[in-house]
């Protein structure tokens, strides 16, 4: 896909097993993130503190900032306590004060795909770039593939998604 930045250039892809019995070829990037090693901050459920750019962010924060430094357009989707659309680190655990709002076309897409998977799931990164679109997820050392998730896969291919649309970042931190 072009106008990836460097770090989430896919490398390979990953032949993904889905409900119905099919499969899908996902594209995969290896991105090795710097730690935090500032002060703490909001402890999120012990998601792990990475640095971007100075600034304490969760690895889905560090992958949305990438892209949209790229030139793409885009949210961290949160599902915890509903679905929420992010740009900023979480102050609390409401979400409300970081939700933002995406384009209602956007919104209308991730509704379909939600009903289409039967899902409440969605990739963790969603972005855009005219007429482009891109999911990625980000997972950590030793994370997988959820229900839910395999569940936006399929419901994500039956909309019409392009598997290639449909990112693995499986991220590492370094000092």
């Amino acid at each position: 896909m072009r106008n990836l930045p460097v770090d989430l250039q896919p490398v390979e892809t990953v032949d993904v097993p889905l409900p119905s019995g099919s499969s899908a070829a996902l594209p995969v990037c290896h991105p090795t993130f710097r730690r935090w090693s500032g002060a703490p901050v909001f402890d999120y459920g012990g998601k792990p503190l990475l640095d971007c750019d100075g600034e304490a962010c969760f690895a889905e924060l560090v992958i949305l900032r990438l892209l949209l430094k790229s030139g793409w357009h885009g949210v961290w989707v949160e599902a915890f306590g509903g679905t929420h659309y992010l740009q900023t680190m979480p102050n609390g655990w409401s979400l409300r004060s970081e939700h933002i709002s995406i384009p209602s076309d956007k919104h209308e897409l991730l509704q379909q795909i939600r009903q289409a998977g039967k899902t409440t799931g969605c990739f963790d990164v969603f972005v855009w770039w005219g007429d482009r679109l891109l999911f990625c997820e980000a997972k950590g050392p030793a994370d997988g593939l959820t229900k839910p998730q395999f569940g936006f896969i399929e419901g994500a291919l039956a909309c019409g998604i392009p598997p290639q649309a449909l990112m693995l970042v499986e991220w590492s931190a370094a000092a």
